[in-house]
């Protein structure tokens, strides 16, 4: 059987009553970090006030640190709150650096009400509006159209607004004499130190954000690192979009982003929903019926650097479907839906690891197609194209989810425990485990 289950993220562990959104990474020192959603005033997805906050392990999991802040938004209730929403990180070993991306969101934004636009200009500096008068902010300073500095207003580093010398809100809340876009900022931070401390967020929407794009966001869950091949250091993260703003419709579609020197520029891939044809005719990504809907993924690295897709999607097969990518993840191929992996609409995870010099892809969901429920966990021989072995490993409810692998044949599993997402918890589970048990169809 797994391990005693272990509560990592909860009201006696943090500050909030509700968790969400697991991420788990190990380092080559050691050290587990997991990461997650502190949601404040209730455990639903923005708008609402969400931070990004992490506990660190130096024993593979059998005790925990207490929690450290990562990410801390602004707000005092849930319609006036800003949101870091849904984290994926990436541990790269070559500069021994953790990669964290989220989308941030201001107050009162959600998914289905994200503005198109990016917010930013070219360099990346944000644009802050006064009803349709535009400014742009470099380096707290507040300047306008014709690049002047205007002395009358001052921004400090959470987004509160001086002007004149007098409080005048805060930039990502509706109290804000400024306010930033109301739409999805894509942001990234990163440790050096296993963990313990995070650089300054960078607001990256600009580096892989078009223009006609409203929503955009993470995996989530975590990143890889490409290990051979001809793309070999590339890092990748995947994510999502959302093509249209009117309406409250949604036309999402899946994609990687991905960086060939160490994190400092990003670029984005195409989407699965780029290679689609109805008949002989080919369709993009800018129209995307309910039915082709393609939201959070998560990658594994094949053979000889060929990257796998596993994607949360929104056909009515309820199958998780794959896409295979030969050029470090700027296109996709061979889209289709594995008829051994039901799920319910939800999000998955997947990761490889060593079984005694045989590469072993295991892979995590929800395995009903009506409910979050019954978490079952599956080992592979070919990069997830059949499972030789599976197990139920949390009976009830069971959403989101997410695996690192500890090494020796044990794999660390942190999972939100139901749908009222009051906490997240741990368990190890062994390969042995996995392949004892009673098979689970």
């Amino acid at each position: 059987m797994p391990t005693q289950v272990q509560t990592i993220f909860s009201k006696a562990s943090g500050r909030a009553g509700n968790y969400r959104i697991p991420s788990i990474v190990k380092t080559k020192s050691g050290v587990l970090v997991a990461c997650a959603d502190e949601r404040f005033f209730t455990g639903r997805d923005n708008p609402n006030r969400i931070d990004k906050v992490v506990r660190r392990s130096f024993d593979n999991g059998l005790t925990w640190e207490e929690q450290i802040v990562v990410v801390e938004e602004v707000g005092e209730s849930m319609k006036d709150a800003s949101a870091a929403i849904d984290p994926c990180m990436l541990y790269d070993e070559n500069s021994d650096t953790i990669f964290m991306i989220y989308s941030h969101t201001p107050a009162g934004i959600g998914i289905l009400t994200c503005k198109k636009g990016l917010g930013q200009d070219q360099d990346g500096n944000l644009y802050l509006y006064e009803g349709r008068k535009r400014y742009t902010l470099k380096d707290g300073k507040v300047y306008d159209k014709s690049d002047k500095v205007n002395e009358d207003y001052e921004i400090k580093s959470n987004g509160d607004i001086i002007f004149k010398g007098q409080p005048a809100g805060n930039y990502k809340l509706n109290s804000g004499k400024l306010k930033e876009l109301k739409s999805s900022h894509l942001y990234i931070t990163s440790s050096n130190d296993d963990g313990l401390t995070w650089s300054t967020p960078l607001n990256i929407t600009n580096q892989v954000k078009e223009k006609y794009m409203s929503f955009i966001g993470a995996g989530p869950g975590v990143g890889i690192t490409v290990k051979e091949g001809k793309y070999k250091g590339r890092l990748i993260f995947p994510i999502y979009y959302n093509v249209w703003d009117i309406g409250q419709i949604l036309m999402l579609s899946a994609c990687i982003m991905y960086s060939d020197d160490n994190g400092k520029t990003w670029h984005r891939g195409k989407s699965p929903n780029q290679t689609r044809k109805h008949g002989i005719f080919p369709v993009g990504h800018r129209f995307v019926l309910p039915n082709d809907m393609i939201t959070e993924t998560q990658l594994i690295e094949c053979k000889d650097g060929q990257l796998k897709l596993f994607m949360r999607n929104h056909s009515s097969k309820k199958l998780i479907a794959t896409a295979v990518s030969d050029d470090g993840g700027v296109t996709w191929k061979d889209y289709k839906h594995n008829p051994y992996l039901p799920h319910c609409i939800c999000q998955c995870c997947v990761i490889t690891g060593d079984d005694d010099g045989r590469e072993v892809t295991v892979f995590l969901n929800a395995a009903d197609t009506k409910a979050r429920r019954n978490g079952v966990i599956r080992l592979s021989y070919d990069y997830g194209e059949t499972f030789e072995y599976s197990k139920l490993i949390k009976d009830g409810e069971f959403v989101y989810s997410c695996m690192v692998w500890l090494g020796d044949g044990k794999i660390g599993v942190l999972y939100e425990e139901n749908t009222q997402h009051e906490e997240i918890n741990f368990i190890t589970v062994t390969l042995d485990e996995i392949k004892n048990g009673e098979q689970w169809k």
